[in-house]
């Protein structure tokens, strides 16, 4: 029988108590040992509560931790890039928290690396695994509406998730919202449609009266596909209007309301089912600790796949900062 994969979390905030607390439901997959943070508190809570002992509070030791197989980065997003190279030139597989990092340079060098050494590379796309966005993505397949030619998104809800004063709050720390929840939205419709985005025009702003935050936190966007369809999506960290999908393909249109919400084909009601079966695992954290213990390819959002997903990010952010229409990178 497989040992379990022992993991090193860096960053004990909200998303590494997150991973942390779905690992320890599946013990016999995976199981923290170690932990970086700057906080001597944060580090003195995760030994008293989750019991974890060996505690660092330098990423460079940590990482010579022979015992520990995998990494976990929840660390700021401008850290991301420097911590995902630093621990898969130590030989670790990785899974870092979205966005992969902040231009894609980075990221195609984080791919890079992770192939040349025949690492497991993740990133936290964790909408992947919400189980009414899995049955979509089965329904497309399906062809229950046929060709798909037009996808309209909308996530406008209030909050950063973070005050004014947090590294959240500036752009050149967080990038603002499109890496901040535009990943989910647009590696979404990637998912689905299994296909590239080809260009992208968008507007970005920021529309915050509070002077300390200057991050981008309202973006609209249009983005062509391979196949010609059109993606339409409006984000917003301001406008309080909730979540939506349509998927309008030559046969119908699919509808679903919020991420768990009510799901329609065609304007009747359809029932999501329990499970979807998609390739690999039903929860992220299952699917990155398998691919380790059972050596095979990551089945959902490996770095190399995310890829697309990022460049179709920055090219969204670089059109908003130049008004123009922007070829997504390939």
């Amino acid at each position: 029988m497989n040992e379990p994969v022992r993991i090193l979390l860096v960053g004990t905030g909200r998303m590494g108590l997150g991973h942390l607390q779905a690992i320890q439901k599946m013990p016999e997959l995976g199981k923290v040992v170690a932990g970086v943070d700057p906080s001597e508190a944060a580090r003195q809570r995760l030994t008293e509560e989750y019991g974890i002992e060996r505690m660092y509070d330098d990423l460079a030791v940590a990482l010579r931790d022979e015992q520990v197989e995998a990494v976990f980065i929840c660390a700021p997003n401008f850290l991301h890039a420097e911590y995902t190279l630093a621990a898969l030139a130590a030989g670790k597989h990785v899974f870092v928290e979205k966005p992969m990092a902040l231009n894609l340079a980075d990221v195609d060098e984080m791919v890079r690396q992770a192939a040349a050494q025949d690492l497991r590379l993740m990133s936290g796309q964790t909408l992947r695994f919400v189980t009414p966005l899995r049955y979509v993505k089965q329904l497309i397949d399906a062809g229950t509406i046929g060709k798909v030619r037009h996808v309209v998104h909308r996530r406008l809800g209030a909050g950063r998730g973070g005050d004014e004063h947090s590294w959240f709050a500036k752009q050149a720390l967080s990038g603002g919202i499109l890496p901040g929840i535009g990943t989910h939205s647009l590696d979404v419709i990637l998912w689905w449609l299994g296909e590239r985005a080809q260009t992208v025009y968008a507007v970005t702003q920021n529309i915050d009266p509070h002077t300390e935050v200057d991050i981008e936190d309202e973006a609209s966007l249009v983005a062509t596909m391979e196949s010609g369809a059109i993606v339409n999506v409006a984000l917003s960290f301001h406008h309080t209007a909730g979540t939506e999908w349509i998927v309008a393909g030559t046969e119908g249109v699919i509808h679903l309301q919020d991420n768990k919400g009510e799901l329609r084909v065609n304007g009747e009601k359809r029932e999501v089912p329990e499970m979807v079966e998609l390739p690999g695992e039903g929860a992220i954290q299952a699917e990155f600790l398998a691919s380790i213990r059972q050596v095979r390819p990551l089945a959902q959002a490996a770095g190399r796949e995310v890829r697309e997903t990022m460049a179709l990010i920055f090219a969204a952010m670089e059109s908003g900062r130049s008004g123009q229409s922007v070829v997504v990178n390939q």
